[in-house]
């Protein structure tokens, strides 16, 4: 039988030598260190893309709507003192611009440095266009309280009439102004009248006013379609009552 001697033993335990590469203490890099080591541009490019390019772009996003909050948060938010949606007819926006400051001219307004009055003439292009989203545009407006008056062809100006958008102007007209325009009046038993309903019941209320004929629409308007006249009135959860009634007041004096 044959044995190893322990000095034979030994030195199979011992193959690699004391100060082998493996034994010895590995000191971490900086990633200055791994940098200047590199040899070429494009291996520093690649080594950024694996390790620290989507660490890079989180961070710039996350900077991005940081800034873009505290923005939204702390910027001071305009004002609106009145607002006009024209349904179905198209205003160049040059053309609202004018009729804005003819207005502010013709009341003598003055402004906050966050107040407005704005015409809308391009939103609201709704009846035969089949364009869905801008009447939902317009009911997500009313709804949120967006818009005071609203002119419109008398076909568009029916609908929203009688679906409880538009609101009554017989108890928010000032009496000279009721007086002059009786005969001007888009009323609430037309409904009925137009469905064969000649003995109409309930109360009679204003809805509307025609407004061809008059000075804003002769500057402004476009060709009457038939016998299809322009209406405006107002919404009946209208913010800003008071620059509405005004506005009508300024429409036809």
């Amino acid at each position: 039988m044959i044995t190893l001697k322990d000095s034979d033993a030994k030195e199979k335990e011992t193959v690699l030598k004391d100060d082998a590469s493996i034994y010895q203490k590995r000191e971490k890099k900086s990633e200055r260190q791994k940098f200047s080591e590199m040899k070429t541009f494009q291996e520093k490019v690649n080594y950024f893309k694996m390790y620290y390019l989507k660490m890079t772009l989180a961070g710039i996003l996350i900077a991005v709507l940081a800034v873009y909050f505290i923005y939204t948060v702390a910027s001071p938010k305009d004002k609106s003192l009145l607002r006009v949606a024209f349904v179905d007819y198209f205003f160049m926006d040059e053309v609202t611009a004018q009729m804005e400051a003819d207005f502010i001219e013709a009341k003598n307004i003055t402004l906050g440095e966050h107040e407005v009055i704005s015409f809308d003439g391009t939103t609201y292009q709704i009846s035969g266009s089949g364009n869905y989203n801008a009447a939902t545009i317009f009911s997500t407006h009313v709804m949120a309280r967006e818009i005071d008056i609203i002119i419109a062809p008398e076909s568009s100006f029916q609908t929203y009439a009688f679906n409880g958008s538009i609101g009554s102007l017989t108890e928010l007209l000032p009496s000279d102004l009721y007086g002059r325009l009786s005969d001007r009046f888009f009323l609430s038993k037309l409904r009925q009248e137009n469905e064969g309903l000649e003995d109409a019941v309930g109360e009679d209320y204003v809805l509307g006013i025609y407004l061809d004929e008059t000075a804003f629409w002769e500057k402004y308007g476009q060709p009457i379609q038939g016998e299809d006249r322009p209406v405006i009135g107002m919404i009946i959860n209208a913010p800003n009552m008071e620059y509405a009634v005004e506005f009508l007041r300024y429409v036809f004096e």
